[in-house]
């Protein structure tokens, strides 16, 4: 019996020299032929070949990358993304036009305050002009001084006036500067619920592209496992067929008197040849020439498989 170094060192060989082995394989094929037929043996029934197991068509899905995951996560919250952002834009600038709104308020404010200021001092100027008129003093020095009076009293109010719109305007402007600040806040935090939103999704879509996988494997395997057995189911029939053929040959062979001892010679006769030539040769004339099997009963036939097949 060959062992399968002894195999594997003969089929190289067999490869290497192979238009000088083919010719001595095809010689021994010949001589063989010739010995089975000058022995005067019958042929071997046909093998039976049943139908081939049909083929199932498998479940095919091309699962997308992470790559390709994280685009379309990335696709799908377009419109959160941008609403998002969108959003703190407008609350920003919502802000701003508030706040302009009331710096203007305020500069229209004190236009009016100044203004009624300036009417009163016309009023009571004028009021002071009747009165030092009146009295007799139009040209004196009280009604001057009662004139500087009213006019620095209309200055510190006006100036009182300008000092609040300015606190208010500062005020304000302190608050449009820190917008910028607030906005930059305000992004950062959708950013990172973005982020956590966008991980939660890429999640979701790589376990269900898990899924669909293993969805396709099981089924493709099962299908696989399904033809596997309808082709063993097939083998095995064919081969019970065939032994139902062979042993009937065999009755056959008895009734036409072959004996142990011509059984005996043909296996002497062929074994002899085939040790003459390449293993990896040998082993496929006995695999592949009918023949050779129904020339020889089971016992002998195993014998010369052991010796060159195994």
């Amino acid at each position: 019996m060959s062992t399968g170094a002894d195999y594997i060192r003969e089929t190289l060989d067999s490869l290497k020299n192979g238009k000088q082995n083919k010719t001595k394989k095809d010689e021994t094929a010949e001589e063989i032929e010739k010995f089975i037929e000058d022995y005067g043996k019958g042929n071997l029934p046909e093998k039976p070949q049943l139908p081939d197991s049909p083929a199932y068509e498998r479940m095919e899905y091309d699962a997308p990358t992470d790559e390709a995951l994280g685009e379309t996560a990335k696709k799908e919250l377009e419109a959160y993304k941008a609403q998002g952002e969108s959003g703190v834009e407008k609350e920003i600038a919502a802000l701003e036009k508030e706040y302009a709104a009331k710096s203007d308020s305020a500069r229209e404010k004190n236009e009016n305050a100044k203004k009624s200021v300036e009417l009163g001092y016309e009023s009571a100027k004028k009021n002071t002009d009747a009165d030092m008129l009146k009295r007799g003093l139009a040209r004196s020095s009280i009604a001057a001084l009662s004139k500087k009076e009213i006019e620095l009293n209309a200055a510190s109010a006006k100036a009182e006036l300008d000092a609040a719109l300015s606190r208010e305007l500062n005020e304000l402007d302190g608050k449009i500067n820190e917008l910028a600040t607030k906005r930059e806040e305000a992004l950062n935090e959708f950013n990172l619920a973005y982020a956590a939103k966008l991980t939660q999704r890429i999640t979701e879509l790589k376990s269900e592209r898990d899924k669909k996988t293993s969805e396709a494997i099981k089924y493709n395997n099962s299908l696989a496992e399904k033809e596997h057995k309808e082709k063993v189911d097939k083998q095995m029939k064919e081969s019970e067929l065939y032994g139902e053929a062979l042993s009937q040959k065999k009755k056959e062979d008895e009734m036409s008197g072959m004996t142990e001892s011509d059984y005996a010679a043909i296996y002497s006769q062929i074994a002899q040849k085939l040790r003459g030539i390449n293993l990896h040769d040998a082993r496929d004339i006995v695999l592949n020439n009918p023949n050779i099997r129904r020339s020889l009963n089971s016992a002998y036939y195993y014998k010369l498989y052991d010796e060159f097949c195994r």
